[in-house]
């Protein structure tokens, strides 16, 4: 179950993230906790879309994982940046912006060295290979948004990543 293993690879790429102008550590989750209220800076992160495709021979047999060829699966996968903050504070313009290029930067920097390329799967143990993280991603700044109460403003954004994995199949 590939698609578990690049969630579960993002979530603690991410997690405890240190955050710049004091703005404290980025909580990353796939599911999200309920009920969120904001004020921790947190990404959520889904498996969104993706593309898989044979590199090579054989096809594998049924109940034996590793006696096929290569797959290569590219992942486009959706990281939703959320923060509610205090319009009233002076520094707020900088604040999120500096969130979203801290994420953008430790994604676009991830270390994949032979021991941290080899994955495998959190469900089932199935083995793969993450081959790049971050070469290629985009970014939508949602607009901000006073939350009900309008003592906060809240903030989204989302960063698409593309992820290539290669698997036995």
């Amino acid at each position: 179950m590939p698609i578990n293993t690049v969630q579960e690879f993002l979530r603690v790429t991410l997690h405890q993230l240190a955050l710049p102008l004091g703005l404290g550590a980025l909580q990353a989750y796939i599911t999200p906790p309920n009920p969120g209220d904001g004020t921790v800076p947190t990404a959520y992160i889904w498996g969104s879309r993706g593309d898989e495709n044979r590199l090579a021979l054989p096809r594998a047999r049924p109940g034996v994982l590793t006696s096929g060829g290569t797959k290569n699966l590219v992942h486009q996968v959706d990281i939703w940046v959320v923060w509610h903050g205090d319009g009233d504070n002076p520094s707020i313009d900088r604040y999120f912006p500096a969130m979203v290029d801290a994420v953008l930067a430790k994604l676009r920097n991830v270390s994949l060295s032979d021991g941290a390329t080899h994955q495998a799967d959190p469900t089932t143990g199935t083995l793969s290979n993450i081959l790049d993280v971050g070469e290629r991603m985009t970014w939508e700044y949602g607009p901000v948004r006073a939350t009900d109460d309008q003592r906060t403003l809240r903030f989204d954004a989302q960063i698409t990543v593309e992820i290539h994995e290669t698997i036995q199949a």
